[in-house]
């Protein structure tokens, strides 16, 4: 059995994982904002194979747009294929605040116990003018998770200095201290419903707002501690353990075709179809020409009809 179950878990990368298991968390005709990477492929991922009348919304303004690919950007121009309409940030974030989004998805480097997340800085033990590493910063996140009804965090899970007892920098709020300190604060969203990783889903306690695993895939049932481990505080764990499907034919193949070059789902840089391109084009000596970006073309076109041609449900 562990044999199989190991030979299971070798067909999937873990950001299909992450992805495949957060697209789930989108009940149909949901509204959704979501920002782009992981957190967008997991709505287009939603509104393509289980929850077709589910509204993506980006934070440039995008309305009901079809996740044809996922976007660089909020703005990429691939959010205006075929969406509603076209608005702006400021309306974006305006309806949002008055509580016209269901779900928020948004990513993080480091989370704590009461969902707290960090994409700002990491200080290590420098001070607060040196940090060791400067990151993106906030966008959209601190607005979303601020006031989406609920929030769906969505990354892949790393060793050490992700799930952190205390974040080095505060970009969006969680449940800020649990309990009640998030309502103290004013805040007008649900705060986090739950955090998607490719080791599991964690869920916060309704009345601590404390984290916990609240479910793990088939082949990591016997494998919590490891799990915990990674996790600086001492995290709690469901007694109803619930397992999670692995990811669904329909849901991989729709990934082959909303990420066809590949960007979020192999993690290393260097072995994207894209990149490789980019590369053997001389993108390292500094050139770039239109006939990289021809065959980037080609190579989007070509998973796309593949994928069409299979019929997909939409």
């Amino acid at each position: 059995m562990k044999q199989e179950l190991k030979e299971m878990r070798a067909q999937y990368t873990p950001e299909q994982l992450a992805a495949c298991t957060g697209a789930r968390e989108i009940k149909d005709g949901e509204v959704v904002i979501v920002g782009v990477g992981l957190s967008n492929l997991t709505g287009a991922i939603a509104k393509l194979v289980h929850a077709p009348h589910a509204i993506l919304v980006t934070e440039a303004g995008y309305i009901d747009f079809k996740g044809i690919s996922t976007m660089v950007s909020p703005d990429d121009p691939y959010g205006g294929t075929l969406c509603t309409c076209h608005t702006s940030l400021t309306q974006v974030f305006s309806d949002q605040q008055r509580g016209l989004m269901d779900v928020g998805y948004v990513s993080f480097v480091q989370i704590d116990k009461y969902g707290n997340v960090n994409t700002t800085a990491l200080y290590g033990s420098g001070d607060y003018y040196k940090p060791e590493l400067r990151l993106q910063g906030s966008g959209g996140g601190g607005d979303i998770s601020s006031s989406a009804n609920r929030g769906v965090y969505v990354n892949v899970m790393r060793d050490t200095g992700q799930f952190v007892e205390k974040i080095d920098f505060m970009t969006f709020p969680g449940f800020l201290d649990g309990y009640d300190s998030r309502q103290k604060a004013n805040l007008p969203g649900g705060g986090p419903f739950a955090v998607i990783t490719d080791r599991g889903v964690f869920r916060f306690e309704e009345e601590s707002k404390e984290m916990y695993l609240s479910e793990v895939f088939p082949w990591d049932e016997d494998n919590v501690e490891e799990i915990k481990v990674m996790v600086e505080w001492d995290l709690k764990v469901a007694k109803d353990l619930k397992v999670i499907d692995p990811p669904r034919p329909k849901e991989l193949e729709a990934i082959r075709l909303l990420d066809p070059g590949e960007t979020w789902t192999i993690p290393n840089l260097m072995e994207r179809p894209t990149s490789k391109i980019l590369i053997e084009g001389g993108l390292l000596e500094g050139r770039r020409t239109f006939e990289m970006y021809d065959k980037i073309g080609e190579l989007y076109e070509s998973s796309w009809r593949t994928m069409m041609n299979k019929r997909l449900p939409i």
